[in-house]
């Protein structure tokens, strides 16, 4: 009678034990399975960020000068107003590539306000495109003159406003271009001025000078200073 007993209860340890050593084995093979699609999910993501670095930013690109307005003409006839336009529709490309949202204030030889405007309206349109579109940033592009041959890279910022944007967008222009370093700046040009965003106008080089001049109508100098431009941005949002 004994046996009989013992031999059912025995069945039923091992029983228990084999339930208890599955439902171990399919916890451990979920976990693992959950642990695994954590570490794919956190490594898309991370991909996703590196890809697209400026997801969900605003930024207003301004080409310097445009239609009636050439801006400074250099010693071989190079027009200011085609230079900028140049670099600013290469540096579009790169922050739409980068996942920004890109607002130019003009995309074509065209004044962005009217005709026949004063100076200061055509610049205040620039400004409410910028101001409007609630923009993270305002990017200003020139090239700039001197009555004699100035050369080099310079970046203003609005006075007394931060200069992180001007200082990490200058390091950057500098770092691609190889020229002279003019350093960051500040400047109370009107679109810096009012504009209620962080801002600044890059001056790549000098358009005055025939040397210069003979870099900025080369498409392999435009497009490093777009890419200049561009890493200075990256690197300033690194910094928030």
């Amino acid at each position: 009678m004994k046996k009989q007993v013992i031999k059912p209860l025995l069945f039923i340890v091992l029983l228990l034990l084999l339930l208890s050593l599955t439902s171990t084995i399919v916890s451990a093979a979920y976990n693992t399975q959950s642990t695994g699609k954590l570490s794919e999910y956190l490594t898309n993501q991370s991909q996703q960020s590196q890809k697209h670095p400026l997801q969900g930013k605003v930024i207003v690109v301004d080409p310097g000068h445009g239609g009636s307005d050439a801006g400074a003409i250099g010693p071989n006839h190079v027009a200011e107003k085609n230079v900028t336009l140049a670099i600013g529709n290469d540096l579009q490309k790169l922050l739409s590539d980068g996942g920004a949202t890109v607002i130019m204030t003009r995309t074509s030889d065209q004044d962005v306000a009217t005709e026949a405007v004063s100076d200061i309206e055509e610049l205040q349109a620039r400004v409410d495109i910028a101001n409007q579109g609630n923009a993270d940033l305002f990017i200003s592009i020139h090239t700039d003159a001197f009555a004699e041959h100035g050369t080099g890279t310079t970046t203003y910022f609005y006075p007394g406003s931060n200069d992180d944007l001007a200082r990490v967008v200058q390091d950057s222009m500098v770092s691609q271009l190889n020229l002279y370093d003019r350093g960051s700046q500040p400047s109370d040009y009107y679109v810096l001025k009012h504009t209620n965003m962080p801002a600044i106008l890059t001056e790549a080089a000098f358009i005055s000078n025939p040397n210069e001049e003979r870099l900025l109508i080369s498409r392999d100098f435009n497009k490093k200073v777009a890419f200049g431009i561009y890493n200075g941005i990256k690197n300033y949002f690194l910094l928030q």
